[in-house]
């Protein structure tokens, strides 16, 4: 019994440490392309068309600039232990955010791309439209994020008081 719980263990943790690799990659892939051509990201973002009372669109600048380098931080955290509770709780955050918003583009009709992964060659080459394929691969991720963040949980001490 002890023998087949270690075993069990130690397949959670691989699957934990598969999960953290592949949001790294994810997150460091989507924010290179962002980072050399913070323009082009930004007339993705545009393209929702989303706006806020008060400051319209004039979010959209400040969020170009800083969602890159937030993928960035968020990436480095998931591959270190110290930080990867708090990495995979910002990486829940941003798939969620990403996913209402493809979500809110599919249903009013608009038929853009994600701009996930900025406009380079290679991105225009794939072509990441939004549809209901690309929300399903955003839940995906984000159920991946959920198992890093339950599985980075402290853990109870093992006696009781």
């Amino acid at each position: 019994m002890f023998m087949q719980n270690d075993v069990k263990s130690q397949i959670w943790t691989r699957l934990e440490w598969v999960c953290r690799l592949a949001l790294a990659g994810l997150f460091l892939y989507a924010a290179y392309p962002k980072i050399i051509d913070p323009a082009e990201f930004a007339k993705a973002i545009t393209n929702y068309r989303v706006s806020f009372p008060v400051i319209g669109q004039n979010y959209v600048y400040a969020v170009a600039m800083f969602m890159p380098s937030l993928e960035v931080v968020v990436a480095i955290g998931l591959l270190i232990e110290r930080y990867k509770r708090a990495s995979s709780f910002v990486a829940m955050a941003l798939m969620a955010l990403f996913t209402v918003l493809i979500l809110q583009a599919v249903l009013r009709g608009l038929n853009i791309d994600c701009g996930c992964f900025g406009s380079s060659p290679v991105a225009q080459a794939k072509a990441h439209m939004v549809g209901w394929r690309r929300i399903a691969e955003d839940v995906g991720w984000l159920a991946a994020a959920v198992f890093v963040y339950f599985r980075s949980q402290p853990r109870k001490p093992a006696y009781k008081m």
